[in-house]
């Protein structure tokens, strides 16, 4: 999992709560919902860290296996990208 930074959409509202996540999409009316996993995922997106930094993260979180936790990031994140959410700029 060699990528880039992940930027969220100008055009997404995110409301997260101790049940998980709530992301809606202005400009298209997608309205997507999420568990804590993937709220954890989306603050971590909102700090600017990269997939390998927020799978390092989450592997401390859960205490789950690294490739574990990666697997879980690449998976969500693309799921992200491909409605638009969000943009994942290339490695450097």
């Amino acid at each position: 999992m060699d990528a880039g930074r992940v930027r969220t959409s100008p055009l997404v509202r995110a409301s997260i709560s101790d049940d998980g996540l709530v992301l809606l999409d202005v400009g298209g009316g997608l309205v997507l919902a999420s568990n804590a996993v993937g709220a954890r995922i989306w603050q971590l997106i909102e700090q600017g860290r990269t997939p390998q930094d927020i799978a390092r993260q989450l592997a401390d979180d859960y205490g789950v296996a690294l490739d574990r936790a990666g697997g879980d990031v690449a998976a969500f994140v693309s799921a992200l990208v491909d409605r638009g959410l969000v943009t994942q700029e290339p490695p450097c």
